[in-house]
């Protein structure tokens, strides 16, 4: 029996991965594999994790925030979450340990190379974030999903992998998919995601759409009731708080509008759906505007800054951009190239390889 832990939480981008190379872990070595993940206490985690029962362990580490307070907060809870997560991994006993970010994969990783156990870590950012970056001196390698990301690390230890997607979410027929919405084949349909916590301005905005546009909406479980309210009576809009497999949103859509998070991106890479993206601005390193860029590099997005957006620019951009098909074909096979192949597969190959002590 092969035995592995996934060290990875606090957010949806952490999450998703983690349990994608699980998926092709199981995939690849069936009933012969098990998983263990490492996970913080966040809601997020207990919500995507669930199904996965009592192989999810939930640390709760001290993170670096709020300057020198955050520097102290850590130097005095670092020792307590250095022995729990010591104490995980020797009770679980992986062959390798994957890290895909958050505090709780920072004391697995440390844990893992005291006791000589491979360490593996993916950054699925084009700048990575501030846990990878300290938990990569105890990797012996570094995947990447951005190969932008690879001068924030030491040289000769990086992989472009990709990023990992859920081999669950599938591509529906576009017309099955807009039937099972409500909503008319015949006619383009947005697809507006707010995330799980909700993008306000991705959600204003799709109230601001013209009568007759069909929009799909996901605007996050906190802002359901006054989307909901706001768009009361609109015909051809169809509101959801959030969906864990959301296949049938991204099968349905002609076209995306969203924030620039890494895993968003490699869910709309695999259903290759052209994306006009606003970037969260004040977050660390404004790593989303680079994720955006490299989309927009290849071909196969468009970026708006959200200190530009201007909601009837926006709309008669997005008008311009639906009635020209062969500019909307152009950006679907764009962005399908953003992450090619099977990234889920390769890492679960380099992690069973580093178990076998081959080193991938």
């Amino acid at each position: 029996m092969s035995v592995f832990l996934i060290a990875g939480g606090g957010t949806g981008g952490h999450i998703s991965p983690a349990i994608a190379v699980a998926e092709a872990l199981g995939s690849k070595l069936g009933d012969s594999v098990t998983v263990h993940f490492a996970a913080t206490p966040r809601p997020v985690d207990r919500r995507m994790y669930a199904r996965f029962g009592e192989m999810v362990h939930f640390l709760d580490p001290p993170r670096i925030d709020g300057g020198v307070r955050g520097i102290v907060r850590f130097a005095l809870g670092a020792p307590r979450a250095w022995r729990v997560a010591r104490a995980l991994v020797s009770g679980v006993g992986p062959e390798a340990i994957l890290c895909t970010g958050g505090y709780s994969s920072v004391f697995c990783a440390a844990a893992g190379r005291s006791l000589g156990i491979p360490v593996l870590l993916h950054e699925s950012n084009a700048i990575p974030g501030r846990a990878n970056r300290f938990s990569a001196r105890f990797a012996s390698r570094i995947l990447l999903g951005f190969p932008q990301a690879a001068g924030f690390f030491p040289a000769g230890r990086t992989l472009v992998t990709g990023n990992p997607v859920r081999a669950g979410l599938t591509r529906m027929l576009r017309s099955e998919a807009v039937t099972e919405m409500g909503l008319d084949p015949a006619r383009p349909v947005l697809l507006f995601l707010g995330g799980s916590q909700g993008a306000r301005t991705v959600n204003d905005l799709a109230a601001t759409a013209p009568e007759g546009v069909q929009i799909v909406l996901q605007c996050g479980e906190r802002d359901m009731e006054r989307v909901s309210g706001e768009l009361a009576g609109r015909r051809g809009i169809v509101v959801k708080p959030f969906v864990d497999d959301p296949s049938v949103l991204y099968s349905c859509a002609t076209l995306a509008v969203a924030r620039a998070g890494a895993m968003t991106l490699a869910e709309l890479s695999r259903f290759e759906l052209p994306v006009v993206l606003i970037p969260l601005p004040f977050v660390s390193r404004d790593h989303q505007t680079a994720n955006a860029r490299a989309a927009e590099a290849i071909g196969g997005a468009i970026v708006i800054p959200q200190s530009e957006l201007d909601a009837g620019g926006f709309w008669r951009r997005i008008e311009a951009l639906l009635a020209d098909p062969e500019a909307i074909g152009r950006m679907s096979s764009a962005i399908g190239g953003l992450f090619p192949g099977d990234p889920a597969g390769v890492v679960a190959d380099l992690l069973i390889g580093a178990a076998g002590g081959s080193g991938a």
